[in-house]
């Protein structure tokens, strides 16, 4: 699946993470957020906006290829299936911000090399 639509944003200690297949947020959406105050680590949302802490297991970059393994139970939760395999179609320095973004914010769960 390509993710065209990327937008990170932080504020008031909130850092969101939004992927979209379409412009507008448009298609599939994925948003990755953490609280810096809040003890669970992080949630996933979809573009209804249902939300799920925790979700994710596993993740790994590699270039603009990105992977995200989900909990079964959050993935159905969310409508989506236990791995996503997304490509980032955006700029070598967009791809950078996406990936540091997703270091930040899924803080609880190391990126697999």
């Amino acid at each position: 699946m390509r993710m065209s639509y990327t937008h990170y944003e932080f504020v008031d200690d909130v850092m969101t993470l939004t992927l979209a297949e379409g412009p507008g947020e448009s298609g599939t959406v994925l948003r990755f957020t953490r609280a810096t105050w809040e003890r669970e680590p992080h949630e996933v949302a979809n573009a209804a906006r249902e939300c799920v802490e925790s979700a994710v297991r596993g993740w790994r970059m590699t270039g603009e290829r990105l992977e995200i393994e989900l909990h079964d139970v959050p993935a159905a939760q969310l409508g989506l299936g236990p791995l996503l395999e997304l490509t980032v179609d955006a700029a070598p320095p967009r791809v950078s911000r996406v990936h540091r973004a997703l270091a930040d914010i899924l803080l609880d769960v190391p990126e697999r090399r």
